[in-house]
């Protein structure tokens, strides 16, 4: 189920809504949080089983896991003297959660290699072709379906885990509340990855207020809007340049696909992010933002502080800081660095497409901390920085839409090596009215006009005129999307694969 479809906005978020209002009438305030928590769990795991109720296996033994391992911890092995014995229970516990992922999301690309190995040897051309063309979602006997949101629920978990282990957060003792934390349907699918420190009091203790509702909705709106109206429409446009052969695409139709899915990502995934941010606002909750005007970014280094924000603290929190960070030399903080970045091509998929796009950006970092960091803070660095940094990301993106290196590698020679048009096509019939709209829209709104305005809009962000605009606007925005949802156009979240 996704939010930006008919069902979830016409049924299952009304539905929800209700009931969890209605608790109101509960006068107690511990039972009516308690039977309001019982219900957006429940909610959680309808929402989680709409694809069929065997998919909830997975998820509820991964809660039971994570809810034993934590109670281990601070139980039996509670105290400093059994620090060993957490920490062989944390580690046995993560390992066995990345077991999980890795039979989910990788097996399929195992099967696919060993099929490759399989073939006769015809030489070390035809194998090496063989493997930068295998492509994601190989099919086989390994195969297997992957759990909705498992990458971001079995992220949550380890941070749960190493929190406990830390003795920054103590262990969950209410099952239900660990597994409303796991399994919250107002972020489950897309993120952002929650901490229990953060998500786990609101649980237990959270004030409800119009004003707080209000932006929720206006949140929402406009997080739908950025989805259905930038993200879909671009995304129909990408796609067809990107399902046609890399071999005939011309120059300029390249560079057309790659524009058009560089917003569209960032739009699809930034509106997921708003309607998640709404959603939880209207239960009560406050959840922490994911995006910072990333394309406005002055350095790569800079661009992973403002894209997809959870992701890259969870890194930095579970990773590279128990790797050491940057204080055991320069050396090892590029290591450090590499093997992050390798990790996180690796979390978004298997394929060699992903493991280099990790290794694209960890070359720019290290490249940064080298010495490319202080050309940028230069005044020609500060000139340059912008233009540098979003033509790394947009190349980047290349590895990313991809799928397979192959693909990737003849995508690349279109975008440098000046080609006509394909017969038959054109990258002017790429450029419909609605196309064209959606890239304006785009690039007005990713934060050109909105980063330097930040002083203007913090002066009249709270004044009764410029409040009544937004909400008007946002109400609009929501009623155009709705019909054009209703009118069939939809595309499934680009990260709802992760």
């Amino acid at each position: 189920m996704e939010f930006a479809s008919v069902f979830f906005l016409w049924v299952f978020l009304p539905l929800t809504l209700l009931l969890y209002y209605a608790a109101a009438v509960i006068r107690s305030d511990a039972l009516r949080l308690s039977v309001r928590n019982v219900i957006l769990l429940a909610a959680s795991l309808l929402f989680y089983a709409w694809g069929g109720i065997k998919e909830l296996l997975v998820p509820v033994c991964l809660i039971l896991l994570t809810y034993g391992a934590g109670r281990l911890m601070s139980g039996p092995l509670a105290g400093s003297e059994r620090k060993t014995g957490r920490r062989l229970v944390l580690a046995g516990s993560v390992l066995l959660l990345l077991a999980v992922l890795a039979v989910f999301k990788y097996a399929g690309m195992v099967d696919g290699l060993a099929g490759v190995f399989r073939q006769p040897f015809t030489g070390g051309r035809a194998l090496l072709r063989s493997l930068l063309q295998l492509e994601s979602g190989s099919t086989g006997f390994l195969s297997l379906a992957v759990p909705l949101g498992l990458s971001f629920l079995i992220f949550q978990a380890i941070a749960y885990l190493a929190d406990v282990c830390r003795g920054t957060v103590t262990a969950e003792k209410n099952l239900l509340t660990l597994a409303l934390y796991l399994l919250f349907f107002g972020q489950l699918t897309q993120g952002p990855i929650l901490r229990f420190g953060d998500f786990g009091g609101q649980i237990r203790t959270r004030r409800h207020s119009l004003e707080q509702a209000a932006e929720g909705i206006r949140r929402f709106c406009w997080g739908i809007g950025k989805k259905v109206l930038i993200a879909d429409t671009l995304g129909a446009a990408a796609d067809a340049v990107w399902s046609s052969d890399p071999a005939s695409l011309g120059t300029l139709q390249a560079w057309l696909g790659l524009l058009f899915y560089t917003l569209q990502i960032y739009y699809d995934f930034s509106g997921y992010t708003d309607m998640a941010i709404g959603v939880s606002g209207l239960f009560g909750f406050r959840i922490a933002e994911n995006f910072d005007l990333p394309y406005t970014s002055g350095s790569v280094r800079e661009f992973w502080r403002r894209w997809h924000i959870s992701l890259s603290s969870w890194f930095r929190d579970y990773l590279y800081i128990p790797l050491g960070g940057s204080r055991q030399g320069m050396g090892r903080t590029l290591l450090n660095i590499l093997i992050v970045f390798l990790a996180t091509g690796i979390w978004h998929g298997a394929d060699l497409s992903f493991l280099m796009w990790g290794l694209w950006f960890a070359v720019f970092l290290i490249l940064e901390r080298l010495f490319l960091g202080k050309w940028l803070e230069t005044r020609t660095g500060k000139i340059l920085g912008h233009p540098y940094t979003l033509l790394s990301v947009m190349l980047g993106w290349v590895l990313f839409r991809a799928p397979s290196l192959y693909h990737a590698l003849l995508y690349f020679r279109a975008l440098f090596v000046p080609a006509p048009d394909a017969p038959g096509t054109s990258a002017a019939s790429l450029l419909s009215a609605g196309v064209l709209l959606a890239v304006l829209a785009g690039i007005l709104c990713c934060g050109v006009v909105r980063r330097p305005l930040r002083g203007v809009y913090e002066k009249i962000k709270d004044k009764t005129a410029f409040l009544i605009v937004q909400y008007l606007a946002a109400i609009l925005v929501f009623v155009w999307a709705l019909l054009t949802l209703i009118g069939g156009s939809y595309h499934p979240s680009i990260y709802a694969n992760f």
